[in-house]
C-alpha cells in the first residue's frame, strides 16, 4: 500500500518556524544566553599607552633609573609608551628645546645654561648630590701638577664630566683652557679606550667606567666622591612648559621614576642585568661594584639639591647672568612634593 505524501502549506511552514523560534527564544533567555535586549558583554579594552620620548646623554649608571623602569613595566604600568633615547648631552638638549622629546637624564650644566639664556628648562629630580667619578690618569703621572702639557679627555662641551674636570683642575691650581689640553672622546667607554690607546693621559670617569679603567692598571689620581661641594648628578631635566601643558603625563613618568629608584634598590640582581645590558658592560663585578656604590648613594626622594644649583652657577663665569641668578628658578619639585602630599611616597618606603 503506497504512504501519501502530503504537501506542508508554505502558511504552516511560516507558523511552525515563528512558533520554533520562540520556544528557542525562551529557552535562551533560561539558560542566560544572550538576546536582543541583552547583549552579550564585551571584553575590556586596554588602556591606550601615550607615547613619550625621554634623552639619556651618557651610558653610565647614573642614568640607569629610566633603564630600570622601563625594563621592568614602570612606565606601561603608569600608562606610557616610553621610548628612551641616547644622544650627547647637547643634542639631547636641543631636542628638549625643541620639543622633540620631553624629559632629558643628566642634562645638569646644560639645562642652567639653557635657562640663563631664555630657555624654561628646569631640573625636576636628581638622584646624586655627588659624583660619583675617579679622575684616571696614567700610571706615569703621580700629581696633579704632573698634568701640565698633557692630553684630559672629556665626553662633550658642556657635560657632566668636562664640568667637573674643569672644577678640579681649578681645584688644584690648573688653567682648564691653558695648562692642559681638552679632548672630546664622546662617549664614558671611550674615555677609557683613550687611555689605553694613549690617545688621552687623564679623565674624569664615571661608574662602572672608572672601575674598569682602574682594573686595567690606570691610576686613581682623585676620588670626586670626596670633592667638597654638593654636585647634582643623575639629574631629570624638562620644561616649564611640559609641566604646565602636560602634567598629568609628567606626574605618570615621576610615580614610574620613584618607583624605578625603589626597585633598584630592592632587586640588585635585575638592576646588575639592566645596567649590563644598557652600558654593554661584560664584566660583572665592575658592574656589580658601581651598583653598590650608588645604592648607598642614591637620593630616595630624589629632590634636586639647592646647593648643587649653586655649585653650577659658579662654575658659569663667562655667563655674566649666573652671578646674581637666583638657584630656584632652575628647579621644579612640585611633581615630587604633590605625589608626597597624596602619601604615594609613603606606598614606596
Amino acid at each position: 500500500m503506497k504512504r501519501s505524501h502530503r504537501r506542508i502549506s508554505p502558511v504552516l511552514a511560516i507558523v511552525l518556524s515563528v512558533a520554533l523560534l520562540i520556544i528557542l527564544g525562551l529557552q535562551g533567555r533560561g539558560s542566560g544566553a544572550p538576546t536582543r535586549e541583552q547583549p552579550p558583554k564585551s571584553a575590556p579594552s586596554k588602556e591606550v599607552l601615550v607615547p613619550l620620548r625621554v634623552a639619556y646623554s651618557a651610558i653610565t649608571v647614573n642614568q640607569a633609573i629610566p633603564w630600570i623602569a622601563h625594563d621592568a613595566g614602570l612606565f606601561k604600568k603608569n600608562g606610557l609608551d616610553v621610548q628612551l633615547i641616547h644622544a650627547s648631552s647637547i643634542t639631547a638638549m636641543q631636542a628638549l628645546l625643541a620639543g622633540e622629546v620631553s624629559i632629558g637624564q643628566s642634562l645638569t650644566d646644560a639645562c642652567v645654561t639653557a635657562n640663563l639664556n631664555g630657555a624654561d628648562t628646569v631640573f625636576i629630580a636628581s638622584i646624586l648630590d655627588k659624583p660619583l667619578y675617579s679622575f684616571v690618569a696614567n700610571p706615569k703621572i703621580k700629581t696633579p701638577q704632573d698634568l701640565k702639557g698633557k692630553r684630559v679627555g672629556i665626553t662633550r662641551f658642556g657635560s657632566t664630566p668636562d664640568a667637573l674636570t674643569r672644577a678640579l683642575l681649578k681645584m688644584w691650581g690648573l688653567d682648564p683652557l691653558t695648562d692642559v689640553t681638552l679632548v672630546q672622546l664622546n662617549e664614558m667607554g671611550l674615555l677609557v679606550n683613550g687611555l689605553v690607546n694613549e690617545v688621552i693621559d687623564a679623565a674624569a670617569i664615571s661608574i662602572p667606567s672608572n672601575f674598569r679603567a682602574k682594573n686595567l692598571g690606570f691610576v686613581e689620581l682623585f676620588d670626586l666622591t670626596r670633592i667638597n661641594r654638593t654636585y647634582i648628578t643623575g639629574a631629570v631635566v624638562s620644561t616649564k612648559r611640559f609641566i604646565d601643558q602636560r602634567r598629568d603625563i609628567a606626574k605618570r613618568f615621576m610615580k614610574a621614576y620613584l618607583e624605578g629608584i625603589k626597585k633598584y634598590l630592592d632587586d640588585e640582581e635585575f638592576s646588575i642585568r639592566v645596567i649590563q645590558k644598557w652600558t654593554r658592560m661584560k664584566n660583572r663585578d665592575e658592574v656589580k661594584d658601581a651598583y653598590a656604590l650608588q645604592a648607598r648613594n642614591i637620593l630616595k626622594i630624589p629632590r634636586t639639591p639647592l646647593e648643587g644649583v649653586k655649585t653650577i652657577l659658579d662654575g658659569l663665569e663667562k655667563i655674566p647672568a649666573a652671578k646674581t641668578a637666583d638657584p630656584r628658578r632652575f628647579m621644579d619639585m612640585s611633581l615630587i612634593d604633590e605625589l608626597e602630599k597624596e602619601g604615594f611616597l609613603k606606598t614606596l618606603y
